[in-house]
C-alpha cells in the first residue's frame, strides 16, 4: 500500500521530499521566432521546390499550350533540349554548382551568321540552396553587410525591336542584417564582339531584405539607350533575389554565401521591355 507521500508524488509530481513543500517550475521561456521583412514581388513567383528544397523564383512568359509542352521538356530532364528552344544559361564555375541552379529557357533560331539569335524568352527560373540564419537559441545569427559580386544577363527589346541580349555584371549586392534592407548595381554594356547587345543598368537602394529567409527585393527601375535616338530609355519593374548560406557563413567563419535572382520590367506599350537574371558570391570586403 503506498503512504501518503508517495501517492502526493505521482499526483502532484513537484514535492520536495515527504512532508515537504510544493516547487513550482516554471514552464520554459520560448523565445518567439523573428519573422523578417516581408519581401513582395507582384508577377514574379517564390515558393520552394519539392525535389531539394531550393527557395525558387521565377518569371514566366509563355504562351499558350505549345510553350507549355516546351517547358515540360526542360523540367527535371536530361533529355537534349528540343529544336529551337535552349536553356541559354550554364553556369561553370564550381563555387555555385551545390547552391543554385538557374535557367532560362528561350526560342532561339540561327542568326545566318554563324551565330545565334534569341527570338523569346519563355521563361526564367533561380533556385537557391536553403538559407539558414536561426541559431539554436532561437536568435538571428548574422549582423552588419554583407557584398556581393557576380554575374549578370539581360534580354532587353527597345521600340518593338528584336530581343536583344546583354552580358555584364552584377556589379555589387550588399545586404543589411541590421537595417533588413539591401542595394543592388547590374549593368550590362554594348559590346558586340563580346556577345553583349545592349547597354543597361539597373540600381536600386531601397530594396526590402527579410533576414530569415535570404530573400530580397522590391521596384527597380532599368535604362538603356535607345539604338535609334540615343535618348535614354526607362522602365519600372520588380526585381526578387534569394541568398544561400548557414552559421560558418553568417558569422564569418568562411566567405561562402551566394546570391541570384531576376528582374523584370515594362509592359506592353512600354518603349523598354525586359527580363533578366544574376547571381554571384560573397566578396571578401566591402568593394
Amino acid at each position: 500500500m503506498l503512504g501518503r507521500c508517495a501517492r502526493s508524488f505521482v499526483i502532484l509530481g513537484f514535492l520536495a521530499g515527504c512532508g515537504g513543500s510544493v516547487v513550482v517550475v516554471p514552464p520554459p521561456i520560448e523565445v518567439p521566432l523573428p519573422e523578417g521583412t516581408e519581401v513582395v514581388t507582384p508577377g514574379i513567383e517564390s515558393y520552394t521546390t519539392e525535389h531539394n528544397g531550393y527557395t525558387r523564383a521565377r518569371i514566366d512568359r509563355s504562351e499558350g499550350n505549345a510553350d507549355q509542352a516546351i517547358l515540360a521538356q526542360f523540367d527535371d530532364s536530361s533529355a537534349d533540349s528540343p529544336a529551337g528552344y535552349r536553356n541559354l544559361i550554364t553556369l561553370t564555375e564550381a563555387r555555385y554548382a551545390d547552391t543554385m541552379f538557374i535557367e532560362v529557357i528561350a526560342a532561339v533560331a540561327d542568326d545566318g551568321n554563324g551565330g545565334e539569335e534569341v527570338l523569346r524568352v519563355l521563361r526564367i527560373t533561380t533556385d537557391q540552396a536553403p538559407f539558414n540564419n536561426i541559431g539554436s537559441d532561437g536568435r538571428l545569427i548574422a549582423q552588419g553587410q554583407f557584398y556581393f559580386r557576380g554575374e549578370a544577363y539581360v534580354f532587353a527589346s527597345v521600340d518593338d525591336e528584336p530581343l536583344a541580349v546583354g552580358k555584364g555584371r552584377l556589379e555589387n549586392l550588399m545586404v543589411d542584417f541590421d537595417t533588413g534592407t539591401a542595394i543592388i548595381d547590374i549593368q550590362t554594356g554594348y559590346m558586340p564582339g563580346e556577345g553583349s547587345e545592349i547597354e543597361t543598368s539597373l540600381v536600386a537602394n531601397d530594396l526590402d531584405f527579410n533576414v530569415v529567409t535570404g530573400a530580397f527585393g522590391g521596384p527597380v527601375t532599368l535604362s538603356t539607350r535607345s539604338g535609334l535616338t540615343g535618348e535614354i530609355v526607362t522602365s519600372e519593374g520588380v526585381l526578387r533575389g534569394n541568398l544561400h548560406g548557414d552559421e560558418p557563413g553568417l558569422t564569418r567563419l568562411v566567405d561562402d554565401l551566394t546570391t541570384s535572382g531576376l528582374f523584370s520590367v515594362g509592359v506592353p506599350g512600354d518603349r523598354l521591355i525586359a527580363e533578366g537574371v544574376f547571381w554571384g558570391g560573397q566578396l571578401l570586403r566591402a568593394p
